[in-house]
């Protein structure tokens, strides 16, 4: 089990490995899914947004009660910092679909979504 936060905080709807700044140096990516009460209380530091699709942002606002800004952002995670991901287990949507937020919020409802935290350790 790591720390907590130690770095920045960011809060994403997805992860890529191009959010990891591999460079020549081996890293460990450490998943965990974590409930609403821990991603709060991470959260309630402060955070930057990288939900990048504004019907994803304001389910997110309703479901952590605090405002989340859809913000398309590209990030490179260090080291010590912290990614919550909101992770929808739904099937492939069809190409070009968008959710609306309330198929967030049913996914949400219907325990077809969770939080993961995602740190990079060295």
């Amino acid at each position: 089990m790591t720390s907590q936060t130690q770095g920045r905080v960011y809060l994403g709807n997805a992860f890529s490995l191009s959010m990891v700044d591999v460079q020549d140096k081996p890293v460990t990516v450490e998943f965990r899914r974590v409930g609403l009460d821990e991603v709060k209380a991470i959260l309630s530091s402060g955070f930057t947004s990288a939900v990048g699709h504004p019907s994803t942002a304001s389910a997110l606002s309703r479901i952590l009660g605090m405002e989340v800004p859809a913000n398309r952002i590209s990030i490179q995670l260090q080291p010590g910092d912290t990614l919550v991901v909101f992770q929808l287990a739904l099937s492939r949507l069809p190409l070009g679909k968008e959710l609306t937020e309330e198929e967030i919020l049913n996914a949400w409802k219907e325990d077809k979504a969770y939080f993961l935290i995602v740190k990079v350790l060295v």
